[in-house]
């Protein structure tokens, strides 16, 4: 599990975010848990994302609302992409003190099924990702930096959908989507948050 700052830039103003972010690459699933300010406004987003089978849950606690939509992203594992071209390296501190640099690589690449650009930077040893900026025509710039990983699956049943979400459903009939359009808050309908939503978000 990783905490995330995510910045989001476009047309329409910045957003700001703070996040959890479980992810199992195993089994190719991502919950996203998001407090956004937007225009003095706090929303909460809760997007849980099944890749192997293309499904996608946005779900709103405070409502006991869920709403499934198509996923049409391949997973992308948290790693340096095979095509991604390397552009720098450089150390965050200062290695003028013993233990207080930190060696990072930034790579460069496209994702052509999205439209995307990205610039990623992982950390030298153990490949930890420390931010991911990617830009795609449909949402802007959305900027996501990493803290506190915690290794290993935390909570199994953050994968597993509310008891609220639908069983099934004809997925040629369910609205579409993909993991950059999702993160855009105008392309959703967001829930407010209040302390009664923040509470049952965590349980």
């Amino acid at each position: 599990m990783l905490l995330l700052f995510v910045l989001q830039t476009a047309a329409d103003g910045i957003i700001t975010s703070a996040a959890t972010y479980s992810y199992d690459a195993h089994a190719q699933q991502i919950r996203f848990r998001n407090y956004m300010v937007i225009y003095n406004e706090t929303v909460l987003m809760d997007l849980l994302m099944h890749f192997r089978t293309g499904i996608m849950y946005e779900i709103d606690y405070s409502r006991l609302h869920c709403e499934k939509k198509v996923l049409e992203t391949r997973f992308h594992p948290t790693r340096v992409p095979a095509d991604a071209s390397f552009m720098s390296q450089v150390i965050l501190g200062t290695t003028s003190v013993p233990g207080l640099g930190l060696l990072t690589n930034s790579w460069v690449g496209e994702i052509p099924e999205i439209q995307a650009q990205y610039m990623l930077t992982f950390t030298e040893f153990t490949c930890l990702p420390v931010s991911a900026s990617v830009f795609t025509p449909q949402t802007g710039w959305i900027t996501m930096s990493f803290y506190n990983h915690l290794l290993g699956v935390q909570n199994p049943q953050d994968f597993i959908p509310p008891f609220f979400c639908p069983a099934s459903a004809q997925n040629e009939h369910l609205p579409k989507t993909n993991f950059m359009k999702a993160l855009r808050p105008h392309q959703r309908t967001l829930a407010p948050v209040n302390t009664r939503t923040s509470e049952h978000s965590h349980q």
